[in-house]
């Protein structure tokens, strides 16, 4: 099972300080060599309110920049009612 480390969670919220979600799971992605299901596991540890359904749109987002699946502003505008967990 994924487990989030510190270095990961603080990639995240330094990334969130200067750009979206998106490119700080990206960020995350291709410093760690996550795929999107690490990246939704992510999610979970470091917001409060994480619903099925925001793990489907990490899930069907285009991290990989093909043109298929969810934008970087999609995902950016479906996620941006979460709330980072204080740590």
């Amino acid at each position: 099972m994924f487990e989030a480390t510190q270095e990961m969670r603080a990639l995240v919220r330094e990334q969130l300080a200067r750009e979206g979600l998106a490119s700080a799971l990206r960020a995350v992605a291709l410093q760690f060599g996550l795929n999107k299901t690490s990246l939704a596991w992510l999610a979970v540890d470091l917001y409060a309110d994480v619903m099925t359904s925001d793990v489907q749109a990490i899930w069907h987002w285009d991290l990989a920049g093909h043109g298929t699946g969810h934008t970087d502003a999609e995902l950016d505008e479906m996620l941006s009612h979460l709330n980072v967990k204080p740590f």
